[in-house]
């Protein structure tokens, strides 16, 4: 349902007429002296509070889908947003391995967001504090990453319709890869990158992300350009943005700088033992990538997400390592889908 009270504030105050549906889950609040939005999320949205977490791709937690647009239709010039979370939470993070993967992965995006975008963004002291913790956390430990353990999925009975078209993009007789205007030369390609990551070792109880099937969609690396790649089909969402601003963060951190906070070399990348999936050129690619590149590519596109919404994303703290594009593809003609 949608925020009446968000939307006129987003509407008279901030001149946002674009914006419709802002979700019911967060509430804002205008300080027009200071030209401050405050942004406020559910603890559920964090990882935090009682019953399952929401996923970071949803309305109601995917906060920076929501600040790129504000941003974007705003004509409030100097406009800053504060993120916030709502209430006192007993179990809110003090240090150390988060309390489930949802929470670890909602402290390394304020942590990543506040450093590229803190121009305008920042946090409330509860969550600047949770920040703090997370930062100390990240410096002071050895981290290892998650990688697959077995060959993407193939079989078209079981894939879901976006994990069929994600398939066809990759292969040789479709029309995805002039879509993604692939050279044919030194390029590298392939699906499902894990996005885990362990402390020490790889366990359930070391984990810092969700693992399982969290993964990027599929990646490219053309040259020492590394391609990333968040895919949506019949699926019109906000939370792409989301998505894909951890993703090309972690890839960034990972595998291109291996480290996850300030100056120690402090992620190992382990190679797997059952599967190849390319992954050995990606524990090699250190020393010769120059840009990432993290591609928002769908069928449809959410009306929200225009190019003002990715040239906010582009001015970001590290624009020379890290851009944003969107491509659209017809879903019949330009990857031959019959399914």
């Amino acid at each position: 349902m949608a925020n009446k009270e968000a939307e006129k504030i987003l509407k008279e105050d901030l001149g946002v007429k674009s914006l419709r549906s802002f979700p019911r889950d967060i509430a804002i609040d205008y300080d027009d002296s200071k030209h401050i939005l405050t942004m406020t999320l559910l603890p559920k949205a964090v990882g935090l509070g009682k019953g399952d977490a929401v996923n970071m791709q949803d309305n109601a937690a995917a906060f920076e889908a929501w600040c790129f647009i504000i941003k974007a239709y705003t004509n409030i010039n100097n406009l800053k947003i504060m993120l916030d979370i709502d209430g006192v939470v007993n179990d809110r993070y003090v240090g150390g391995i988060p309390s489930n993967g949802h929470l670890g992965r909602f402290l390394y995006r304020i942590l990543k967001f506040k450093e590229q975008y803190g121009k305008w963004f920042f946090l409330s002291d509860v969550l600047e504090a949770m920040r703090k913790n997370f930062a100390d956390f990240l410096s002071s430990g050895k981290f290892v990453n998650n990688e697959p353990s077995k060959e993407a999925e193939d079989d078209e009975d079981v894939l879901g319709t976006e994990g069929y078209i994600e398939k066809r993009f990759c292969a040789d007789d479709s029309r995805g890869k002039s879509i993604l205007k692939v050279s044919g030369k030194n390029v590298v390609m392939n699906r499902q990158l894990p996005v885990g990551l362990f402390k020490d070792k790889k366990s359930v109880e070391n984990s810092i992300f969700t693992g399982k099937k969290s993964a990027i969609d599929f990646w490219l690396l053309d040259g020492n350009e590394f391609n990333i790649y968040e895919l949506k089909a019949k699926n019109k969402m906000v939370g792409i943005l989301t998505e894909i601003f951890f993703y090309s963060n972690y890839v960034r951190d990972v595998y291109w700088h291996k480290k996850l906070q300030k100056e120690s070399c402090n992620v190992r990348l382990e190679s797997p033992e059952t599967t190849n999936r390319d992954y050995d050129k990606l524990c090699s690619i250190s020393n010769g990538i120059s840009k990432i590149t993290g591609w928002l590519l769908a069928d449809e596109f959410h009306p929200l997400i225009t190019e003002d919404v990715i040239n906010i994303m582009n001015d970001n703290g590290i624009k020379s390592e890290l851009q944003y594009d969107k491509k659209q593809y017809d879903l019949t003609i330009d990857i031959n889908v019959h399914k």
